[in-house]
């Protein structure tokens, strides 16, 4: 074999390779446009006892006297609404990306539920971020709303 046909023979297989992937990028690039709704898994419900144990946690860092527990409620009611998303089946690397996988015309609350997020990152990204008790509460029915939205409290 000459260094020609070996050279050929490896385009051939790169080409028919690349074809691959492009055909299985374009093919997840539909299903994510189609707006389908994430695989679920067999068996992977959601713990309603833990769910409601940690929404308690959050109201009870919530009912404190200080900021720094108003924002603890916030990034632990965000954390609640990731990891309930990713139990559901949900696909992302971020609560974000998780997030733009849900239908809006699905969840009323999504706009709340994004609002709540946003307020959540300039908490963990701001060191200087305030926040009031009343900014709070709000926030925290929005996380809230958004559970209820998805079907678990």
């Amino acid at each position: 074999m000459s260094i020609g046909e070996a050279v050929t023979i490896i385009s051939l297989i790169l080409i028919f390779t690349f074809l691959f992937l492009i055909v299985l990028f374009l093919l997840k690039a539909k299903k994510l446009k189609s707006g389908a709704g994430p695989e679920r898994k067999e068996g992977s419900g959601v713990n309603l006892e833990k769910l409601n144990q940690n929404w308690q946690d959050v109201l009870n860092h919530l009912n404190s006297a200080s900021e720094s527990e108003w924002k603890l409620a916030i990034i632990e009611a965000d954390k609640l609404i990731d990891d309930l998303l990713v139990q559901k089946g949900y696909q992302g690397e971020s609560l974000a990306e998780r997030l733009s996988m849900i239908d809006k015309k699905n969840m009323k609350s999504f706009e709340l539920l994004w609002e709540a997020h946003k307020v959540r990152n300039r908490i963990a990204h701001k060191l200087d971020f305030k926040i009031n008790r009343n900014e709070a509460l709000k926030v925290i029915s929005y996380y809230g709303e958004a559970l209820k939205d998805l079907e678990t409290l």
